[in-house]
This record gives structure tokens, sequence and C-alpha cells, in this order.
């Protein structure tokens, strides 16, 4: 044995050399190459992002100038906790867990927290810790620096990093948790409604003394006071250690799996879809694929949870009453359902392909099936909004050209992905998978495009038409694309059996 062999690693050593093959990992990634046009569109809404949030800078900015009753401190200290909880919800889309990267290391000789360690300093020194910093240094600049001096300017902007870092290590440790059982989500939910009560309880509740309390830190700042700094620090190293336990936890139940006995179920058969003979056996196979396992039943359910509390606001409240804010929420609600799971369409099956493979046109008749189970989805929402239109606030053809134009052109979008996923989801293991999250920007641009693009048209179309010609021109676009499903169901197997070898291979390596 060498005597590199033989030299043990520290675990610093151990850290860099983690972070050193996940580097290598993403570079050498099957859909690398694939994804590049998809990352430039990506890196395009980022500079957008990052324009946005300068524009956002100098309003505030102006607003503090002028402002008489707060200092320019003491407001961006009030702004931290809303931006904080639009961090946590940003997180959602594009932070990984830890763990979620760690079952191909935890086999290795490597010391017991290091493959944990590792990550969550990645996740400590993560590039997107610094994304409120593009809001925070401009609005000291213009309001801070020349009214305190540069020292309470770089302490504040000490502080903001350092709420972002355990902002990082607090998603990270319910996102986890909430993979585990979906009623962690009221851990996050209770937190930011206790961060929000100044809003509503007391004798004096309201904005002005949410603004007083959260006003109390940076007066301190600006008084040069250490308390808000040693708090931060101390809620930053205290959410790093509950991580962390966390975080391993979680990796050991995974990778090594329950010792306790499974009792058998009730096999539960949908008998009368036998008649319709291969359809009916793949609609069959989507419905106890969403009854069986963890991770499709949970995102249905919580596309059906949010299905139902969207459509309760919308239907209580006059809030989304005007009519941008209507056709907006209207649009998203219906294809919420399919979204979840359709935009990642094939990835669960990615776990049995090679069988899906065997037989002519097995693929297209599950792509057919997938069809037809989810656009009878589109009742649920559609009997959701009824009482919008006994309201008044709907009318009944703008639901239907709706839910048509969803179950037709909106479809025939989202199943485009189907030609390009060549990662395999798990189907129960959240926490740890060998590729981590899959990186699929085609996917992230074909979502962006139907919960956004919608809109544009709906917009434009209501400058130069009525609404009722509106309505009538969205059925007729969403009925031709449902009467030619077969047509563009066709035309997606087709590119994706010249493409079937590429995607299997990355179906495979992605198990």
């Amino acid at each position: 044995m060498t005597h590199t062999m033989q030299t043990r690693l520290t675990i610093w050593q151990t850290i860099r050399l983690l972070l050193s093959h996940r580097r290598l990992a993403d570079r050498r990634a099957f859909d690398y190459e694939s994804n590049r046009f998809a990352k430039v569109m990506v890196g395009i809404a980022s500079l957008f992002i990052v324009g946005y949030l300068i524009m956002l800078a100098v309003l505030f900015a102006l607003i503090a100038n002028d402002m008489r009753s707060m200092t320019s401190v003491e407001l961006m200290c009030a702004l931290l906790p809303a931006v904080m909880c639009i961090d946590f919800l940003m997180r959602l889309a594009v932070q990984q867990t830890p763990s979620q990267i760690a079952r191909p290391y935890m086999l290795l000789p490597l010391p017991r927290h290091a493959c944990v360690d590792a990550f969550i300093f990645s996740s400590l020194t993560s590039w997107g810790n610094l994304t409120w910093l593009i809001l925070v240094i401009p609005y000291s600049i213009m309001s801070v620096a020349f009214s305190y001096g540069m020292l309470t300017m770089v302490y504040l902007v000490i502080v903001t990093l350092l709420a972002a870092v355990a902002n990082s290590q607090w998603y990270s440790l319910t996102r986890t948790l909430a993979n585990r059982s979906f009623l962690w989500w009221l851990l996050p939910v209770g937190f930011y409604a206790l961060e929000a009560s100044p809003l509503y309880l007391g004798h004096d509740a309201g904005l002005q003394q949410y603004l007083r309390v959260y006003s109390l830190p940076g007066d301190a700042i600006g008084g040069h006071s250490m308390w808000p700094l040693l708090a931060m620090m101390a809620l930053t190293a205290i959410l790093v250690l509950a991580n962390r336990h966390v975080q391993y936890a979680a990796v050991c139940m995974e990778t090594m799996g329950s010792s306790k006995p499974k009792s058998l179920k009730h096999v539960i058969r949908f008998s009368f879809l036998e008649r319709y003979g291969e359809l009916g056996t793949f609609l069959q196979l989507e419905i106890k694929q969403l009854m069986r396992n963890r991770n499709p039943r949970k995102a249905i359910i919580m596309s059906i949870v949010f299905t139902i509390i969207l459509s309760m606001l919308i239907i209580t409240t006059d809030i989304y009453d005007s009519d941008v804010m209507t056709n907006f929420w209207a649009l998203y609600i219906f294809i919420l359902p399919g979204a979840t799971i359709l935009v990642k369409v094939m990835g669960y099956e990615g776990n049995y392909v090679d069988l899906l493979f065997v037989r002519r046109e097995n693929i297209l008749a599950l792509l057919h099936a997938k069809y037809i189970f989810y656009s009878a989805m589109l009742l649920l929402p559609f009997v959701l909004m009824q009482p919008m239109v006994i309201a008044g606030k709907m009318p009944l053809m703008m639901l239907a050209s709706y839910a048509v134009y969803t179950m037709g052109f909106q479809y025939f979008v989202i199943f485009q992905s189907a030609v390009y996923t060549h990662q395999t989801i798990p189907m129960n293991e959240k926490i740890t998978s060998k590729g981590g999250l899959d990186g699929n920007y085609v996917q992230m641009i074909i979502t962006g495009v139907v919960f956004i693009i919608p809109n544009i048209i709906v917009t434009t179309l209501q400058t130069m038409f009525s609404p009722e010609t509106t309505y009538g021109i969205m059925l007729a676009i969403g009925l031709a694309f449902v009467l030619t499903n077969r047509l563009w169901l066709r035309n997606i197997y087709n590119r994706m059996m010249k493409r079937k070898y590429d995607n299997l291979e990355g179906f495979t390596s992605t198990r």
C-alpha cells in the first residue's frame, strides 16, 4: 500500500475533496451540453432580476431620504424580515438541501459527518447568499453612507449577509423535514405568521407597530451597538448545528432504510379500465403510481391543496377582482395540477423505462394515458371555481375557454419536455439521490412559458377585442390542440425514439 493511500485526510481536506468532486460532477453531467442554451436563457433572466433589485434599491433609497419618522438603517432592518421570507420562497426553486446529493459518498471510509459537513459548508459559501446584497449595497451607498458613514454601511451589509446565510440553513432544515412529512410545512408557516404578528396582534396592531418593532435593530446598528451582530452570529451558529443534525439523521435514515416489516396492503383494482386495453392498463399504472409512491403522491396532493387554497382565496376575498388578476389566477389555477408532475413527464418512469422500450409504441400509449388523466384533473379547478361564476366574478365562458386552452395548447407545450427528460426522479427516496436535483433547464423554460405567456396573450387580445371574443379565440386555440392531440403526441413519441439511446443512458446513469 502506497504512502498516499495510508495517509488519513483531515476534515478540511475531505471537505475540499468532496466539493471539488461535486464541481467536476456538474461539468461532466449528462445534460451539461444539452442544457447550454437553456442556461443562457436562465442567465438572461438572472440579469433581469439584478436590474429589478437595483431599481428597488434606488426606489427604497429615495423613500428613505424623504422619510422623517425612520432612519435609512431602520427602514432596511424593517424590510429585512419580508426580504428573508421572499428569499425562503425563492430557494424552493433553486437550492438543494445538503443531504440531497450525499448518497454516493455515505458508504466511503470518510469521517462520520464529513459528507454532510462538506455540503453544509457549500451552502454557507454559496454565491446565492450574496443575491440580496445587490439590493442592500446600492441602497446603503445612496442612503446610509452619507448619513452614518462607511463603518455603519459595512455593519449593515454584514448583518444582511449573515441573515441570508442563516436563511439558507433555515430553508435547508425545514425543507428536509418537510420531505419526510408534509406536516412539517406548518413550521415555516407558523414562524412567518409569528414574524408578522405585529401586524395583527396588540392594541396598536398594524403597519406602524410592525415598523416600530423591526426598526429596533436598525437603531442599534446606527448607534454601533454590537447586539444585532452577536444575535445574528448566534442564530446562524444554532441553525448550522441544528441543520447538521437533521441532515445527517435524514441521510442515515434513508440510506440505511427502515427495519420495520411492511404489512401487506389490499390491492385496489380498477377493473373498469381493463375494457380499454393497453390505454386502460397505462391509466391504471398512472393512478397506482400516484397512490403507492411517496414523491408523486406528495406532488399531486400539494397541487390539489394549493388549487383548493387559491380557489378559496379568490372566492372569499376581493383582492384579485381586477381584470388582470382575474385572468392571471384563472389561468394559473388550471395549469397548476398538471404542471406539477407533467413538466417532469417521464422522470418517474425513468425508474423502469427499459421495460417501456421493449414493445413498440408502449411509450405512445403511456403519453396518451397521461394526457387523458391530467385532462380529467381539470375538472377539479373547474368545479371549485363555480362559486365565482354564481357570484358574478367570472363568466362561465371564461372558465370553459381557459380549461380547454389548458387541455389543448398548455398541455401541448408541457408534453414537449418528454423529449428532453433524461433524468430519473426517485419514486420514494426524497432526501438523497444519485444526482441531486435534476438540472434540466429546458423544463424550467417550459414552466415559465406555460405560466407567463398565456397571460400576455389574453392581455393582448383583450386590448384588441371584447372579453367574449377573447374567450372565443382562447377556446378555439385550445380546441384545435385537443382535437389533434393524437398527432402531436405521436410527433413527440417519434422525436423521443430518435433520442432514445441518449435518454436511456441518462435515465440509467441518474438512478
